[in-house]
């Protein structure tokens, strides 16, 4: 059975997410949005099961979340993207302001989700792989360097099951900070890590700003997200799972080196909406350089052309490997070896 490896990259969520240079004035029009009046959380109470030192109510907290969300879009519009401006961070070791990023950028995802319904190929992906809802084909792993959940939204609509958590189990989603799975059998694993929250303290527990993906944005949805982003923002102690895969601060869980054990015996790779920024080079390097039986390179997107070429820089020694550009964004490609 021949064994594809798919690569995802924003481009694969941009009928439901923002990609890169879209992100400022999505942010921009969502803090408009819960500045409305209708999304105005309480001025009196505070978070009942949540207590802040010094004091505060949810109205409190629900305007440092959009201080967060502003200052996100005022540093998004000062670098070439969100990722440089994290990379960035890292290199100077500013870990304050790295956290914060994450933080406020899981949140803006979070909330996008829940505005937007899924990409729909997404949709049409699983209903062409899966012969029955549990049952995934054992010749195909994926990796994303996405933090969206574009994949669990998608496929709770085969499991009947709209917990955040399940469906991740049952899609055997691996990340630096979640589950631990072998390397064998479909997985998905997410190099950036993904939006959500885990806990040291508790032998690396995972929460989640909304634990529910059947959910509509309205204040109650929004009390809740605020409510998780006081609790980030407080307590040192829990961390944003949303970690970048060029940080080696988790090496015992090494997420590009789980997937490099499922792919390295991959016959063909399927790219879709990932355009190798040059700050992930060394990591790409690691990745494709690992598939020593590569036989054939799909590309898909608009810029298929220009996304092949960077894929020639990273990857020399190409005597013999077919590389195919496809332009048709209806659907994911669905290659031959399939």
């Amino acid at each position: 059975m021949n064994k594809i490896t798919y690569l995802f990259g924003a481009g694969a969520s941009r009928n439901a997410l923002p990609i890169i240079n879209e992100i400022p004035d999505r942010l921009n029009k969502l803090i408009h949005l819960i500045e409305g009046e209708e999304f105005n959380l309480d001025d009196s109470l505070p978070f009942d099961d949540f207590h802040l030192s010094p004091p505060k109510t949810q109205r409190d907290s629900q305007r440092d979340l959009i201080s967060s969300l502003k200052w996100l879009l005022q540093e998004s519009k000062n670098h070439a993207s969100v990722d440089t401006l994290a990379k960035k961070l890292f290199i100077k070791n500013q870990k304050n302001h790295l956290r914060k990023l994450k933080i406020a950028l899981s949140v803006f995802f979070i909330l996008e989700q829940t505005l937007n319904k899924p990409d729909k190929r997404y949709d049409t992906f699983f209903s062409s792989i899966l012969e029955r809802w549990d049952d995934f084909p054992k010749n195909i792993r994926i990796l994303s360097w996405n933090y969206d959940y574009q994949f669990e939204l998608s496929f709770s609509e085969y499991s009947d099951n709209h917990e955040l958590h399940q469906n991740q189990s049952f899609l055997k989603v691996r990340s630096k900070h979640g589950e631990k799975y072998g390397s064998d059998g479909f997985g998905i694993y997410k190099l950036n890590g993904t939006t959500g929250l885990f806990d040291y303290q508790m032998g690396g527990s995972q929460y989640y700003y909304a634990s529910n993906l059947n959910q509509k944005m309205d204040k109650n949805f929004l009390r809740q997200v605020t409510r998780n982003f006081a609790v980030v923002t407080h307590n040192l102690q829990i961390f944003p799972s949303l970690s970048f895969a060029w940080e080696n601060e988790n090496d015992d869980n090494n997420i590009v080196s789980k997937s490099i054990d499922a792919i390295s015996d991959s016959v063909a790779l399927v790219i879709i909406g990932y355009s190798f920024p040059f700050f992930n080079r060394g990591i790409d390097r690691k990745i494709i350089g690992s598939m020593k039986n590569l036989k054939r390179v799909y590309f898909q997107a608009p810029d298929a052309e220009v996304i092949k070429e960077r894929f020639q820089a990273i990857r020399d020694d190409l005597t013999g490997l077919e590389l195919i550009t496809k332009f048709d964004l209806d659907q994911f490609v669905l290659p031959n070896e399939l």
